[in-house]
């Protein structure tokens, strides 16, 4: 997340997966982990950072109501990832532009997603040579 950051030029604060990366690699099973979730619950969260932002001007305000509507969204689309509502909050507070959207959030959302899969197939070969009694 660090190098997105510095490829992003965003400061590592505006970076917001440090809860996500907790959920997804502690909780693997949970529905909030799911790449679906992640993706979808991400993406929502950053419209309705958005349309509070545009609705109410930047502020704790308008970052408030984004939290709000960034969880109706993730519940009327069924990808509850509770961690994305930061982004929301950070659109809405800060007045961030459109393209923070898709580089630090969905960059950072597949990096994400792409690493915690190559993680389980890596635990899942190693448990398979452990099982087998290969060192």
């Amino acid at each position: 997340m660090e190098w997105l950051s510095t490829y992003a030029g965003e400061p590592l604060s505006r970076v917001p997966f440090v809860t996500s990366i907790v959920l997804v690699m502690m909780l693997p099973q949970s529905e909030a982990a799911r790449p679906y979730a992640v993706l979808v619950g991400h993406a929502s969260a950053c419209i309705a950072g958005f349309a509070a932002l545009y609705l109410a001007g930047a502020g704790g305000a308008a970052s408030a109501v984004g939290v709000g509507l960034a969880g109706f969204f993730m519940l009327l689309l069924r990808a509850p990832h509770p961690p994305a509502g930061i982004d929301a909050f950070l659109v809405a507070g800060n007045d961030l532009p459109l393209r923070w959207s898709l580089s630090p959030v969905l960059a950072g959302c597949i990096l994400l997603v792409a690493f915690a899969q190559a993680w389980r197939r890596g635990e899942r070969v190693l448990l398979l040579k452990l099982d087998a009694g290969e060192e």
